[in-house]
């Protein structure tokens, strides 16, 4: 089976299984340092190798290059040297002397995390209207239909900034509004693919043969609905983290505690001439996450047609 995927699902779902074992498991296998120095490990460039020094008095140093005990400018008197390592950024160092790898898979994690609860909460909200909208009377459907009309006619980015802003931002709060605002044009999918189906022969034979309505479910409109919505789950992530990442590097996400691509982006922001790779790898993380989405999503449509 695996032969007929199309190219484009299989490099997709690749990208998109190797973000998230990084993000999943990266931040478990690299080495944690065990304090952070901004005075000699801000802003680091990538691959700068830092010797890490540690006295007796708690105090942790961190200084490129092999002069490492000579900055011991604030130590107190009679400390002396416990032990010594070395220590490698790879992506480089934050404005804190954090290492910028960990931060990007620890905020990979709570953006995927925060992407996946949204499109969940949004594939509940659309589905369910769509199917109740498509099957029930023309009254329920047309007042169903014309609430999605208006949600839709109102600027979605908008509503999400209104929303945030009033509301404490957390990362519930958070995956509740887009959630929210996201379910709309997946409702208008479910409906018109339920009415289409509502009079197909083999849906009428079933019907007329005596089939309940739980069998007409699973036999004939579950088979025809997965392509379509799984489809637009797949662009619909792509754009929850989209969305989740402006909103974050408008300060409007989670807590500044909680790193995410987006807050790391506008952290970067901030520094971008001095730490050019603090905006630019968790920019690169999302493209790539986004890229992976959108392969998927071409690739399921492209099965779907081949199948029928």
């Amino acid at each position: 089976m695996n032969a007929r995927w199309p190219g484009r699902l299989r490099v997709g779902l690749t990208l998109l299984v190797l973000l998230v074992a990084l993000c999943g498991a990266g931040p478990l296998a690299l080495p944690r340092l065990p304090g952070t120095d901004p005075a000699h490990a801000a802003l680091l460039p990538p691959g700068t190798r830092v010797i890490v020094t540690t006295w007796s008095d708690g105090r942790v140093l961190l200084e490129p290059g092999p002069a490492a005990p000579a900055a011991a400018t604030s130590i107190e008197p009679g400390a002396r040297i416990v032990s010594t390592g070395h220590f490698t950024f790879w992506l480089g160092s934050d404005r804190y002397g954090r290492d910028l790898l960990r931060e990007l898979l620890e905020g990979g994690r709570i953006s995927l995390m925060i992407a996946a609860s949204s499109l969940l909460l949004a594939l509940i909200l659309g589905v369910g209207t769509g199917i109740v909208a498509g099957t029930s009377g023309r009254l329920l459907d047309t007042l169903l239909m014309r609430l999605v009309d208006a949600l839709l006619a109102f600027p979605v980015l908008f509503l999400m900034i209104l929303i945030v802003a009033v509301f404490r931002p957390s990362a519930a709060m958070l995956v509740a509004v887009l959630g929210a605002t996201s379910w709309m044009t997946l409702a208008r999918l479910v409906r018109g693919q339920v009415l289409s189906l509502r009079s197909r022969p083999f849906v009428l034979a079933s019907r007329a043969a005596g089939s309940r309505w739980h069998q007409v479910w699973r036999l004939h409109y579950l088979p025809h609905l997965t392509g379509p919505v799984a489809q637009d789950a797949a662009l619909r992530m792509g754009d929850l983290v989209l969305a989740e990442a402006t909103l974050s590097y408008l300060g409007l996400g989670v807590p500044p505690s909680i790193p995410t691509w987006g807050s790391l982006v506008a952290q970067g922001h901030k520094v971008l001439v001095d730490g050019w790779w603090l905006a630019t790898f968790p920019g690169v993380a999302i493209a790539t996450l986004v890229i992976a989405l959108a392969l998927i999503g071409d690739g399921i449509h492209e099965t779907v047609r081949r199948l029928e």
